[in-house]
């Protein structure tokens, strides 16, 4: 470990303040010119050495009584709206792919002899804290100096990570660095944009058209996708079925791309109402496990308005039927009539619905295919593997089993994109 001070402009210490300053553009290009610098000794030091630092770093988050995780615990709840439960169960979850069992195969097998670009700006959504990690991690593997441009409702986590690897490394520390700026604020965009041998980006598909167009460099989006679940008939009434759904949609409230919105039942309206009834059950027993994030009133509007819906639905003689919490943010579970593929208003909101058979889903996947990204599988153990590659064949890009849709592996195609190939450039 290096002994020498860490430049402030590369990482700020979070003991009293819980989000990254608004920078300008001058900000933005005094942290650029550190991470020029920073690079030159990185790209000096072997790949084993970084991702052993890098290694470190994570398990130092996921030890017992981790200090670091006790700081997003009593950080991050202000700083997004989640609960402290929340950041305690689900951050993890998303360190975990980390840790070297999974980091140092990826970084052999998709980076090989390649080396990173010199510098990647990572404009990262602000749905989920934690997600700064990755990028940081995998960009400091390939020997790649990373500016990690928080969304607004992440400006906590990203110096906070940044913090963890310079108690470790100040030198690799160096090589990161959390600058926020307004969203649109193009001043300080032309100044990172111009500097970006490559722009990675995630949001809605409007701001991915828009970074898109104006990126110097080379450029990867990763726009809107959205996700949902599948119960064979033969294990609708296992009783671990609904429990690990719930689990799914509550954890991050639905706030992720693999967050599932709709539920496919193999069977009929009455089985698939059994089964939302258990679903809703479950959902309100996590109401007190996993408290709900904050809401603001347009999302808590946006709920109620799904829940008359389907209410008016069902007093007009559709055959509908809504399960629903007292609070509009602890769970709504609508059972329609018919399989049509339609979002949710999220903040754990569910679409049951009755599939004739479970290959009639490819049919009803098929126009979507652009938008699908996960896909929670409850079948048969002798089915499941069958079933699974019928949703991948039908463009999901990560289908896992229920309870798993949150947790998925380092190597996950997001987007169908590989994790981290597109990053590296031939060396020399």
């Amino acid at each position: 470990m290096t002994a020498k001070p860490q430049s402030a402009v590369a990482v700020r210490a979070l003991a009293e303040v819980s989000d990254t300053a608004v920078a300008s553009p001058a900000a933005v290009g005094a942290a650029i010119h550190g991470l020029r610098r920073a690079r030159v000794g990185l790209a000096a030091r072997s790949r084993a050495e970084v991702l052993a630092i890098v290694t470190d770093v994570i398990e130092a988050w996921l030890a017992p009584e981790s200090p670091w995780l006790a700081r997003a615990v009593a950080l991050l709840p202000a700083a997004t709206g989640f609960s402290p439960a929340m950041i305690r169960f689900a951050l993890p979850a998303m360190l975990e792919p980390l840790r070297a069992a999974q980091l140092e195969p990826l970084v052999a097998e998709q980076a090989r002899e390649r080396t990173g670009p010199g510098l990647i700006v990572h404009s990262l959504p602000g749905n989920l804290p934690g997600l700064a990690a990755i990028p940081a991690a995998l960009s400091l593997a390939i020997g790649t100096a990373a500016l990690l441009k928080p969304g607004r409702g992440d400006r906590c986590f990203p110096a906070l990570f940044i913090e963890s690897v310079a108690a470790r490394d100040t030198d690799l520390a160096a090589a990161l660095a959390a600058v926020y700026w307004s969203g649109g604020d193009r001043a300080c965009e032309d100044v990172a944009f111009a500097a970006a041998d490559l722009l990675v980006a995630a949001g809605d598909d409007a701001t991915i058209a828009d970074l898109a167009s104006r990126t110097r460099g080379r450029f990867i989006g990763h726009g809107h996708r959205i996700s949902f679940a599948a119960i064979t008939a033969a294990v609708v009434d296992a009783p671990r079925a609904a429990a690990d759904l719930a689990l799914d949609v509550a954890t991050w409230d639905q706030r992720g791309c693999l967050s599932p919105q709709l539920c496919f039942v193999e069977g009929d309206f009455d089985a698939a109402s059994n089964f939302a009834a258990r679903l809703a059950a479950e959902l309100a027993d996590l109401e007190t496990a996993l408290p709900p994030a904050l809401m603001t009133t347009g999302e808590r509007l946006a709920v109620r308005r799904w829940r008359d819906e389907a209410e008016w639905a069902s007093f007009a003689g559709e055959r509908y039927q809504l399960f629903a919490s007292a609070d509009e943010a602890a769970g709504s579970v609508v059972v329609e009539p018919a399989a049509v593929f339609r979002p949710t208003p999220l903040s754990r909101c569910v679409r049951v619905l009755p599939l004739e058979s479970f290959e009639a889903l490819a049919t009803l996947l098929a126009p979507l295919r652009g938008l699908l990204e996960g896909a929670g599988l409850a079948a048969a153990p002798a089915d499941w593997d069958a079933c699974a590659a019928r949703l991948a064949a039908a463009g999901v890009h990560h289908v896992s089993r229920l309870g798993l849709m949150q947790r998925p592996p380092l190597a996950w195609r997001q987007g169908g994109r590989p994790r981290l190939a597109d990053w590296c450039v031939d060396a020399g």
